[in-house]
Formats: structure tokens, sequence, C-alpha cells
């Protein structure tokens, strides 16, 4: 959960009008304009600041958002009156407050509090001394967190949801649960805007419809206020949830039904046994079995991990976790305590759930299930089956997954990704498709798209954002510094962490 007393905050990239990314050098903490792609140093967390005085916030519209600008480096951006930009302040100074001032185009410019005087330049001359706004002055926002996620709708607290059926996406949802509550948003670079991607690959048009490729129709320009995203259409008009079915409506200026919150996508996943193939299906109250032979919202359990001690708790869509009950039986409970954390032991694509004094879970006949001493010899193996990305998007620290132009290779290091559209074996293996082909490997272990039939991947979740993967030939996936992908690492601990 975000700390509350946190100004809020947005990963971003500032892109200039010769097409380069507002950068922060390590040596000396220079600042300048020549990124070609998103890399970490071209990440800037935009923190928005309250207004001051009574009537701020609407005066804030007319006069711009006072945000602060921090580096990958930990450094606040700041400009003296002379217009020497810098970012070498641990803590921010009068300099390094700025006005976020947006235009009908999408784009922002940055005026220092302090000076008056606008941020602009390019190359290795960048200068905060510019007294009007041109181009130059001018920055398109790419939003740097990954790119699969929630939107809650400011006024109606509904998230956003796509219902392929229909052939439109309703804000109807209390809880983001399921792989339709999973929105993708995609920047288009060339054009500097923003689609809405679907689980099932479908886009967002103005009109509430669902289209399949990229269009004006399906591409928008982006606003924000304090940390929340409003999308305006090529009329002018913005994407609204004040209805039930999503699509642009005519106002003026956006308002509490126009703008959107962009949470995490946290992994929700189904426990299923290897060998019945019953689900896990949780009821409040009750004692827990796996007895459900499709997957609906009580067998969807969204996965937390523990960052320190590796150990990983399953919450249902009611709010309650699977836990240790009375003699020894898995219940459901809303208490958050010790009895609710389980080790994740992976064998392949199965799990086994250990407690920290060493039992495991097991299940009875009648599929229920319990904890038995490791020396009984009754362990469940289970598959746990990620249900919510059907379009997975891999990034790691060096980049996203992706195919190097003109090959079938899948490099580590792309600044934009291909999606690899995931579906699961009955006996739980992952198989990845990318362009209409499945992953797979070569004889040196480097992962192609290139097979008409799929390859078994199994996925292993590392850390509350991350996952592993372990290949057919029984090595997991690495990114070395230059991009290659291959199959390398001996154990989960030498492979790359992938965000997804």
């Amino acid at each position: 959960m975000a700390d509350s007393t946190l100004p809020p905050s947005l990963p971003c990239g500032l892109i200039n009008a010769a097409n380069r990314y507002l950068s922060a050098e390590p040596f000396r903490f220079q600042v300048v304009a020549t990124g070609s792609v998103l890399r970490l140093r071209q990440v800037w967390m935009l923190r928005f600041m309250p207004s001051q005085g009574a009537g701020a916030a609407g005066q804030a519209e007319e006069s711009g958002q006072r945000v602060h600008l921090l580096s990958s480096l930990q450094r606040f951006l700041a400009a003296d009156p002379n217009g020497k930009v810098t970012c070498d302040q641990e803590s921010p100074g009068p300099g390094a407050l700025f006005l976020l001032r947006q235009y009908p185009d999408g784009k922002v410019s940055l005026q220092c509090e302090l000076s008056q005087r606008y941020l602009g330049g390019a190359e290795d001359n960048v200068t905060c001394f510019a007294q009007t706004v041109s181009e130059g002055e001018k920055w398109s926002l790419h939003l740097a967190q990954h790119p699969n996620g929630h939107m809650l709708n400011l006024g109606k607290q509904r998230y956003m949801r796509c219902d392929q059926q229909s052939g439109h996406m309703p804000c109807d949802r209390d809880l983001p649960w399921g792989p339709e509550a999973v929105i993708t948003l995609h920047f288009d670079l060339k054009e500097r805007k923003y689609g809405l991607w679907s689980g099932a690959g479908s886009l967002l048009a103005a009109d509430g419809s669902l289209q399949a490729e990229l269009s004006p129709q399906t591409l928008y320009s982006l606003e924000l206020r304090g940390g929340l995203l409003a999308l305006r259409d090529a009329d002018g008009r913005y994407l609204t949830g004040r209805e039930n079915t999503v699509k642009t409506f005519k106002t003026d200026k956006p308002g509490r039904d126009e703008f959107f919150a962009l949470e995490p996508s946290a992994a929700q996943v189904s426990l299923r046994t290897f060998t019945g193939g019953h689900f896990v299906c949780c009821r409040p109250g009750a004692d827990i079995y796996a007895n459900a032979m499709s997957v609906g919202n009580t067998e969807i359990f969204q996965l937390l991990l523990n960052d320190v001690t590796k150990q990983a708790c399953f919450r249902s869509s009611s709010g309650t976790y699977l836990a240790v009950g009375p003699n020894d039986s898995v219940v459901s409970t809303s208490t958050h305590d010790k009895g609710v954390w389980f080790s994740l032991q992976y064998q392949e694509q199965r799990v086994t759930l250990r407690m920290a004094d060493g039992r495991q879970v097991a299940t009875r006949p009648n599929g229920q299930l319990l904890l038995v001493p490791e020396a009984a010899g009754k362990k469940e193996e289970f598959l746990l089956l990620l249900v919510n990305r059907p379009l997975l998007i891999l990034q790691s620290e060096a980049g996203f997954v992706g195919l190097f132009p003109g090959t079938q290779r899948l490099d580590g290091n792309r600044p934009a990704y291909d999606a690899s559209t995931l579906t699961l074996s009955e006996d739980g293996f992952c198989h990845f498709r990318v362009a209409n082909k499945y992953w797979s490997l070569d004889k040196d272990g480097l992962v192609m798209a290139s097979e008409d039939h799929p390859s078994n991947f199994s996925l292993q979740f590392v850390s509350s954002s991350c996952l592993v993967l372990k290949a057919p030939n029984k090595k997991y996936l690495v990114v070395e510094a230059g991009g290659r992908l291959w199959a390398g690492a001996s154990d989960a601990a030498s492979a790359t962490p992938f965000r997804y």
C-alpha cells in the first residue's frame, strides 16, 4: 500500500522537440537531453506538491501545478536565477519547484517558480532561461511505470474492465479481479499519445467500441492532475466513466468522472491440484477445499509476497486469506497474521505450500486442505496458474523483452516491448507466443520466437513485483549486458527478475 503521507507522484520520461529524453547523468550530476530511448537515467519522478492559498486548486489549473522532479540518482532538478540547471540536491531547495503547464496537444512546459523561466534546450545545453514558451520549451510525457495496471475512475470509484462479449470497456467493478480488469496503457512514440489495450488485444476507441488496430480513434493525449490521468481524443473530448461504458464526452475541462488513477496490477493466481486437477475454492468462514472444476472469482487469489522472507499469502476477492485453522485444517480468515504465510517450494511447473515449522499442505480424499508433517509423505503438489496476464509484458533493469528488429530473436534490453500471449497447458506449463510464433530455444540457448508449436516454460514468483522464467533446458532466463536473452542460469537466484 502506498504511503499516504507522501505527495502523489508519477514516474515519466520527458521528450523534447528533437525527440531526445531529458537525462540525469551520474558524472557531476549533469542534466542533458541526449537519450534516444527511455532508460533508468531518463526516468524522472514527478512529485505533485500542494497548491498554496485559498482557491489554490482552481488557480493551479490556470498557473500550472507545482512539482518537484526527482532523478533516478535521487537528486532534485533545480534552476538558478541565471538559468543554470543542476541536479545535485538531495533535498529540494527554492529553485527545485516547477510549475507544470499543459497544452491541448498533450505537451507540457516546466516553469521554475523562483525565476519564472522555462526549462528547455537540447543535447548538453539544457537551460532554464526562456521567458516564453516555444517548441523548444515543450516536453512530451512518457509514463515510465509498467504498462500493465488497473484503472480506477475517480468519480464512480469503480474499476475499468474489458467486456469482450459486448465489445466495450465498462467501469463497474468494486475490485479489479480477473484478466479482464488488467488494462495496458500503451505509449505510441511516433504520435506521442496513449492507447488502452485489453488482455484480448483490443483497443478502446473514442466511441466506446473495441478495435483491433491502432488508429487516430484509439489514441489519446495525456493530461495530469495531481498524479491522476485524463485522456483526450483528437476532437478534444475526454474519456469518461460517467456512463456505464467508457467513451469520450464533450466537456470544457475534465472533472472527477474524467480522471483515472493508474494502479499497479498484482499477480492473481489459481491453485489447482496436480494429480486431481481440482481448483482450490475460497468461501468466507469455511474450510478450504480443492473441489472446483473451473475458475470463477472464488477460485482466484491475489498473490502477495513478502520481499524479505520470500513467503507468500493468498487473498480472495472477499478480502479473506488462506490460513492455518483449528485441527491443522486450511481455512478462510480475515486476520492477517503469521498463519497466512506459506513458503513456495517449486519443482518445475509444480509447487508445494509449506509452513515455517516444516508442515506442508495436503488434501483429504474429499478435497479438504490440511497441514501434515513433512515426514508423512502426503504433500500435495499444486499448479500455481497466473490468470490475470493474458498479455505478458516482461521488463528488467535492462529494458523490455522484445524482438530484435528484422529477426526472430528476443532480446531483453529493448526500449519498447513486444507483448507475448500467455496460455497454459493442461499440465501447467507456460506457452508464450509473439508475432504468431511460439517461444523456443536455439542450440545456444537463445530465446527465439520462431516455432509453430509451443515449448514448455515455467515461471516462479520471486518478489512482490517480479518473476523468473525457467526454460525447457531446465535453465533460467538471463538478460546479459548487451541485451542477449538466453537460458543459462542454474538457479532462480542467478536468474534475471522480470517485472510483469
